[in-house]
């Protein structure tokens, strides 16, 4: 990954039938995650609620959220310094 660049996500969900809305919420939950911990240095759920997420979104994906950001993390294990990004 380029210095400075923003993770790209992809994710595949064999459960969802709408193409447009799989994992869509916990996709850019999980994007806003990773934003919020290079800025603070973390992030609550109720940071998000600042980032347009509901409650009940929060609520939702958190854990989703949190998985994504996980299997990112894998795939870019071992590539550069061994750090993780978020």
């Amino acid at each position: 990954m380029v210095q400075g660049a923003a993770p790209n996500l992809v994710v595949i969900d064999l459960i969802s039938e709408n193409e447009a809305l799989k994992f869509e919420v916990a996709g850019k939950m999980a994007n806003a995650i990773i934003k919020l911990r290079e800025k603070n240095g973390g992030c609550m759920p109720q940071d998000l609620n600042a980032q347009g997420f509901t409650p009940t979104e929060v609520a939702d994906n958190w854990n989703a959220a949190h998985f994504l950001i996980a299997i990112n993390d894998l795939t870019s294990w071992g590539k550069g310094d061994g750090k993780s990004k978020t």
